[in-house]
């Protein structure tokens, strides 16, 4: 771990990449960061599984102050991509549009992110910038529309024609990840997967991660696979790729399928396996205007 001085707090950052190894780590000298935005802590969802039930806000974004703290890491060299988060970020889509053109006019090329349920997805087709996205991770745990709304407790989530059509709507093809939780009775073995990844591929859509849940209650506890229970036991349609570790605290694999109707999707999985990380992998600026060391960690006092 190394110290990083982020305005007048001591923050330990991780100081190393992930490789191929559960025993070796590869240092690095230049930690940089991910900032979450919490645009919002509200959300119309009632899953779970959720783990921003624990550390809810609940308070009004100042922009003014977001962009102090965005230009502060930038030119500080510590930030090197920003993802909007919630709650649901598209519940207020005008003052995420509104944000995001004030990010770019810092730098242009930076990596933004966007993490949504789908509700409003629609509308995102109407950001000029659309396509300078680094990504827009849409939360879809279910090949079947009327499962994945049981899943979310609720329908004002994406369907298949809201992500079709956003899909439609890019020039940039690559941009739409699908986001898809592992759990008992749902997307649950290898058939399910595969399932999964054919009707991502039929959508248009290049890429789709498997998550394993995080251990944040009692039914994330019960409903929990460990995604190496199926990715060890993958068939000739799969052509892995890496399998990446962070020590003892989370894991990741990527590669390629090739779906029922021959067309390519990447995947990949990832697993939190220890909630407690001593060190910070990313920073959160919080719906009520504070900076943490990760979400409901110790916060950072603004300068």
């Amino acid at each position: 771990m190394i110290n990083l001085k982020i305005f007048e707090s001591d923050v330990l950052a991780k100081d190393f990449i992930c490789v191929e190894s559960k025993d070796f780590v590869l240092p690095t000298k230049n930690p940089t960061l991910r900032l979450y935005i919490k645009l919002t802590d509200y959300c119309p969802c009632k899953c779970r599984f959720c783990a921003n039930q624990l550390g809810c806000d609940y308070g009004k974004l100042d922009i003014d102050k977001l962009m102090y703290v965005i230009n502060y890491l930038y030119e500080n060299k510590m930030l090197c991509s920003i993802s909007f988060t919630g709650g649901e970020p598209l519940l207020e889509i005008e003052k995420l549009f509104k944000i995001m053109d004030k990010i770019y006019e810092i730098d242009s090329n930076i990596n933004i992110q966007i993490s949504t349920s789908g509700y409003n997805l629609r509308e995102l087709s109407n950001y000029n910038k659309i396509n300078k996205l680094e990504s827009i991770h849409i939360s879809h745990h279910h090949y079947n529309d009327e499962i994945n709304n049981e899943i979310f407790g609720t329908n004002k989530v994406a369907n298949s024609d809201d992500i079709m059509f956003l899909q439609d709507s890019l020039y940039d093809k690559k941009i739409i990840n699908i986001n898809t939780l592992v759990m008992k009775g749902y997307i649950d073995s290898l058939k399910e997967i595969k399932k999964n990844l054919d009707y991502v591929g039929n959508l248009g859509v290049y890429k789709n991660g498997f998550v394993s849940l995080m251990k944040c209650n009692d039914y994330s506890k019960d409903k929990f696979i460990n995604f190496n229970d199926i990715f060890n036991n993958l068939d000739e349609n799969f052509f892995t790729g890496h399998h990446f570790y962070a020590k003892k605290f989370c894991e990741c694999i990527d590669g390629i399928y090739l779906s029922k109707e021959n067309k390519f999707v990447e995947y990949y999985a990832r697993m939190i396996k220890e909630l407690d990380c001593p060190y910070t992998l990313q920073l959160v600026y919080t719906s009520d205007n504070r900076l943490t060391k990760g979400f409901g960690k110790e916060e950072i006092k603004i300068k």
